[in-house]
Formats: C-alpha cells, structure tokens, sequence
C-alpha cells in the first residue's frame, strides 16, 4: 500500500524512488479511515473521502458544488519548494475520473506556488473551451491561459474530438526550468492520447502546493471528479526522463503499487 509521502519538514524525511528521482508527494489516499483522517493531511473544500471507489480502492471526491471563490471548491496540499534547475525534471501527474456526462465542467488538478501567485499550472477539465485542456500562466509574459488539447487520437491513432469521455484519465506535466510537457491518457491504459508542450521562462520562485477541484475555485456547473494517485516526483538526470517517458515514471510507480 503506497501512502502520502512529503518532502522532509512535512513528514520528516525525503522517500527516494531510485538513485535518480526523489519523490515529493505519492498519494493514493488508501491509507485514510475516513474523511476527518483526510483532513489531517489536505486542507478539505467540499472534498471527501470515497472509500468505495477509486483507481483501485479509495480517492478524493469533489462534486464542485461550492460557491465560486467560496473556498469550497479547492482541496489542497502544501510540500516545501522544489524548483527544478538545470537538468531536472519535475514530473506532476494525476488520475481524474470524469463520468462523461457533461462537457460543463470546470475541475482540474493544479501545481503552483502559494504565496505569491505565481507558477501556476493547471491540467483536467474546463468549459471554455472544451473539454480536456490545461494552462500555464504567471510564469512571463504571452503564456497561455486555458489550451484544450487540440490533437486527441483514439488508442489506434485516429483523430477524435475533445469531447468528455467516461473512465479514469491521467494527466501529466513533465517540468523543466524552460518547458512543460503535457500529457493525457485517456482510460490510462498506457497509450497517450494528446500531448502539449509550452515554453516558460526559467522556474523561480518554485512549486509548494498541489490544489485539487475548482480552478481559482471556481464551481463545476457539469458536477464533479474525483482524484487518485497524485504524484511530485524530481528526477535529476535527463537520461532517466527520457527512459521513463513523459508521466512514464508515475505511470510505471502506480503499476508496481
């Protein structure tokens, strides 16, 4: 069973996936009784612990029915700053449900710096436009705010339109101090589906906190999500991203769970 795993100073110690990564946060929620054990670790919106569902077993569900800016709608997680530099590669990665009923959602996953704003990226669902899409702003000027994917493929390679799609979808941003990589794998069966990629100017300040449901907690007039297998992990050496694939080394983690 995989637990949460925070960088020393939260949970006291550094958890080392191999001689290249070290990861940050491995979150697979299992390891909670319920939701005020939840609440412990995340600071909770309307989040609760599913006990009965999950990718497999439990997740973090979030109908996304508060009120915007209410702060109902975003539950979060604070680590230390990690930046990447130089060779690094900071590789955010997330499942989300979506239950395919509504292109009306606004209910992402997002890596950021808490105070000040800055360094905000952000990956999942969004109404406008639709349906899959992702944004990187804060980091300099012209960068993009909400990006649909705009070249999805079926798992044979076939264009399909960005539409919602029912099942269990996984989200990844691989980080360097100079770009993100984004991709999406629909159904995460280990065939990519659409990729992105933004030019940013260098990292700096860093990333200290993961926020989960209401972009800028925004509601979700489409209904909510849930979230599973949450993964920060920095990789030091090229070579190993490059082995591993973009998101390949939280796809490979939760694989081995």
């Amino acid at each position: 069973m995989r637990k949460t795993v925070l960088m020393a100073g939260v949970a006291g110690a550094f958890a080392v996936a191999s001689a290249q990564a070290m990861t940050i946060v491995d979150e697979d929620f299992e390891s909670y009784a319920d939701t005020a054990a939840l609440g412990g670790v995340w600071s909770l919106g309307d989040g609760t612990l599913d006990t009965a569902f999950g990718n497999p077993g439990q997740s973090l569900n979030h109908p996304g029915t508060g009120g915007s800016f209410s702060g109902g709608n975003t539950n979060s997680l604070s680590f230390p700053e990690v930046i990447p530099t130089g060779s690094e590669v900071l590789t955010f990665s997330v499942d989300i449900y979506d239950d395919g009923t509504s292109a009306n959602k606004r209910t992402t996953a997002g890596l950021r710096q808490a105070s000040p704003a800055a360094n905000l990226i952000e990956m999942g669902m969004y109404n406008n436009p639709n349906h899959y899409a992702y944004r990187v702003i804060l980091f300099g000027a012209g960068d993009p705010s909400w990006v649909a994917f705009d070249n999805l493929v079926d798992d044979g390679g076939s264009p399909i339109v960005n539409e919602p799609v029912a099942g269990w979808h996984t989200f990844s941003a691989d980080i360097t101090e100079s770009s993100i990589d984004f991709t999406l794998d629909l159904n995460g069966d280990g065939n990519i589906n659409a990729t992105a990629s933004v030019a940013i100017a260098p990292v700096d300040p860093g990333f200290d906190i993961i926020r989960l449901g209401g972009p800028s907690d925004l509601s979700s007039a489409g209904g909510g999500v849930s979230f599973d297998n949450v993964s920060l992990v920095l990789i030091p050496e090229p070579g190993t991203a490059a082995l591993l694939g973009l998101g390949g080394l939280a796809m490979l983690r939760r694989r081995s769970a």
